[in-house]
């Protein structure tokens, strides 16, 4: 008799499992069916971000390839090998941690973003229109 009480048991809670099972592959379906499709070349980083320098990253395919090099026709950058060495960067933190969007490209745009600046073009305007005045001279 105590056999069909743990073949009982044992079959409600594979039962129970199953149903359990199933509605969550549902939600996760419905989550899918709900998801918008992103184009990821089309995001871009926030202003400001250090994140925006990885932008350039595409260029080390062409460290890869042609450099070092010499100036030529058919290669009229190689000015631009000497980047080359920031290449590392793309890797160790484009590829990881800066995303567009991303917790990095948010919070260093933020700090960056909240500093001052100035316009140097106004300041040197500033500067220009200052009258020379006649001080006295320190004793």
């Amino acid at each position: 008799m105590h056999l069909w009480k743990y073949f009982f048991l044992t079959f409600i809670i594979s039962v129970m499992l199953l149903l359990v099972v199933n509605a969550e592959e549902s939600a996760q379906k419905e989550a899918d069916e709900n998801l918008v499709e992103v184009d990821e070349e089309k995001l871009d980083y926030a202003k400001g971000s250090v994140c925006g320098y990885c932008q350039y990253c595409e260029f080390c395919t062409l460290c890869d390839k042609d450099c070092p090099c010499e100036v030529s026709p058919t290669k009229p950058n190689c000015h631009m090998c000497k980047y080359c060495k920031f290449c590392y960067l793309c890797s160790a933190v484009c590829d990881t941690i800066c995303q567009p969007g991303g917790f990095v490209d948010k919070v260093t745009a933020s700090i960056i973003n909240a500093l001052p600046s100035h316009n140097q073009k106004e300041v040197e305007s500033d500067i220009k229109t200052v009258e020379k005045v006649d001080r006295p001279k320190a004793r």
